[in-house]
């Protein structure tokens, strides 16, 4: 069971404090103050979750002692004892935004559901402080978590608890995801957080070189301490893991158990976020790690053009920077080219490493690789830009490329780029059947086929790439001169 709610109750008449300690006693845990300064003493060491107060007393208000009471501790609930003739101090204490209002004389009834109420708001206004202390972190969850970088989500943390909890200084020890460095990340006196990672040479990187054993032991240590002082710690830990050890720390105001919960709320948010960062991270390496595999799969395979694959997507990934695409589109573009021939392992060597011309028969069936490719990675459930660029690589911008015989527009761009990028590549490139051409040579063949091979707008983005420095060495290249394309 739960402990009692804390009631502290305030009035110069000592039978009006008596009869209410009576009545509320067996439900609540009571404390009584004859006046405000006593009380504003009393609610410091007791911390109560409601105070009941007369309106009237001799020297300080029992409003103002609200005030000051509330000040210090927000999530302390107040309720306000008054009479008829006092009707006229209402609106102040209205305005103050009290959680219930006690007539005199009352009935011991009146007073039960009055205090009932009272601590039903306050507990509304206790979640709802969570909830807010909670929405940078939030607002985080709801970005895409490729945009999120792991530092931002520190500095979000250690600055969310800065804010909350009027802290002057907070500090999160963090494991790094192998377990065995750590990251510190910090802020004080409303400055930004910095994040350091703690792994190098220096003072500061042997004072802070920590096994994630011993951090987990510190995290231990840290949840079984309590609020009361100025420095209150706490771990970040989700399935049993710790994650780190977040610490606050104020020059004088102590903290709060409501403190603890708007910390501990903050350090389960902030853990559950890093681990799914790390997650999705763990997951976007395994992906590219796979989708590499495969286009190394595809160059073992095709022997005359190892490294085709990483040399397109280099030059692809500019183009379409170029063309100012978004970058998940970017990203598609460059997954298109590293499997743009995956198609080609349906392919015979016969066919595949002839060193001479290839028959219309066996042009025809070499053709059928961009379809097998498409089907490949459809299968493998890759988004349909990558399958549709794999399609249509060899659609022609003056309809006479295969399969479908697309024009112009209606072949996706990052299609129409990787035809022109794979051009580009492949006159460079050394074949079993040629030499690589000159650089100088393959731009020529580009300017020529420009709006008849290659759409015009993704040329001239390619030769806005070479002259400015962006693709990679060349394999032909021999000068650094660049045709125009006018």
């Amino acid at each position: 069971m739960g402990s009692k709610p804390k009631i502290l109750i305030v009035d110069d008449e000592a039978s009006i404090r008596d009869l209410c300690s009576r009545i509320l006693g067996p439900a609540y845990e009571i404390v009584t103050a004859a006046d405000g300064p006593s009380a504003i003493a009393l609610a410091v060491q007791f911390l109560p979750d409601l105070l009941l107060t007369d309106l009237k007393m001799p020297g300080m208000t029992g409003l103002e002692a609200a005030r000051q009471i509330v000040a210090a501790a927000p999530e302390v609930s107040v309720v306000v004892m008054t009479g008829f003739s006092e009707f006229d101090s209402l609106l102040e204490t209205v305005r103050f935004g009290v959680n219930g209002f006690l007539m005199k004389p009352f009935s011991p009834d009146d007073l039960r559901k009055t205090v009932e109420e009272g601590l039903r708001k306050g507990l509304y206004y206790k979640k709802n402080t969570r909830l807010r202390a909670l929405t940078p972190l939030l607002d985080m969850h709801g970005s895409r978590l490729a945009d999120v970088d792991q530092s931002r989500m520190f500095q979000v943390i250690t600055e969310t608890v800065l804010h909350e909890l009027d802290a002057g200084e907070v500090t999160l020890v963090c494991v790094d995801e192998e377990g065995r460095d750590i990251v510190v990340a910090a802020s004080s006196n409303g400055a930004a957080a910095t994040v350091t990672p703690r792994n190098g040479n220096g003072d500061a990187s042997a004072y802070w070189r920590v096994r994630a054993d011993e951090l987990a032991r510190a995290a231990g240590s840290a949840a079984d301490g309590d609020a009361g002082g100025t420095t209150l710690s706490l771990p970040l830990q989700t399935g049993g893991s710790v994650l780190g050890v977040l610490s606050v720390r104020r020059d004088e105001e102590a903290f709060t158990p409501a403190d603890r919960d708007v910390l501990r709320l903050i350090c389960a948010q902030g853990a559950i976020a890093i681990e799914n960062i790390r997650l999705f991270k763990r997951l976007r390496r395994s992906y590219w790690n796979t989708v590499y595999a495969l286009a190394a799969t595809v160059d073992l395979r095709d022997h005359p053009t190892r490294g085709h694959s990483d040399r397109l997507a280099q030059y692809a990934e500019s183009i379409g920077r170029r063309l100012g695409l978004p970058a998940e589109r970017t990203e598609d573009l460059k997954i298109a080219a590293l499997l743009h021939d995956i198609g080609k392992i349906g392919i015979g060597d016969g066919i595949l490493l002839k060193p001479g011309d290839l028959t219309a028969e066996e042009y025809d069936w070499m053709k059928t690789h961009t379809l097998m490719g498409a089907k490949i990675l459809a299968m493998a459930d890759f988004s349909p830009r990558v399958v549709e660029a794999v399609l249509f690589h060899h659609e022609r911008w003056d309809a006479t490329g295969y399969p479908l015989g697309l024009r112009e527009e209606q072949i996706p761009i990052e299609a129409r780029i990787l035809t022109a990028a794979d051009a580009l590549e492949s006159m460079t490139s050394a074949r079993s059947y040629r030499a690589a051409l000159p650089v100088e040579h393959a731009v020529g063949e580009l300017v020529r086929g420009r709006g008849a091979q290659f759409d015009p707008r993704v040329v001239d983005a390619l030769l806005e790439c070479l002259r400015a420095g962006e693709l990679p060495p060349l394999p032909g290249a021999t000068s650094p001169v660049v045709a125009d394309a006018s």
